[in-house]
């Protein structure tokens, strides 16, 4: 007897990307909280949110607990949250982001 296996889908195809701007009011991290790191054996992920500073240019909107991979294409899974804050820091805004929802990889 054979059965039909159903082939999932790879993670991957599970990314999402978002483009967003918070108003030049500081830096990123003052509207968006980059919680875990390496040094915890976590990926970075994305915090509280405060969504009333944050503008979406294109994508889908990050929420709580997104797991972070890219930022303006740099890779940023498996850094320490201090090397994560220092990549977001070097880029002006808008900027980039490639997250994933936990538990899908």
């Amino acid at each position: 007897m054979s059965k039909t296996l159903k082939k999932k889908k790879h993670w991957s195809t599970k990314v999402q990307e978002c483009t967003v701007s918070w108003g030049g009011s500081g830096e990123l991290v003052t509207v968006v909280e980059v919680r875990g790191g390496a040094e915890l054996g976590e990926f970075p992920y994305l915090g509280h949110i405060v969504s009333e500073a944050l503008v979406c240019h294109g994508g889908r909107f990050p929420s709580s607990g997104d797991v972070l991979l890219e930022v303006n294409g740099t890779p940023v899974s498996g850094l320490t949250n201090r090397d994560t804050l220092a990549v977001i820091r070097h880029f002006r805004e808008p900027i980039r982001m490639k997250t994933v929802k936990p538990g899908v990889c």
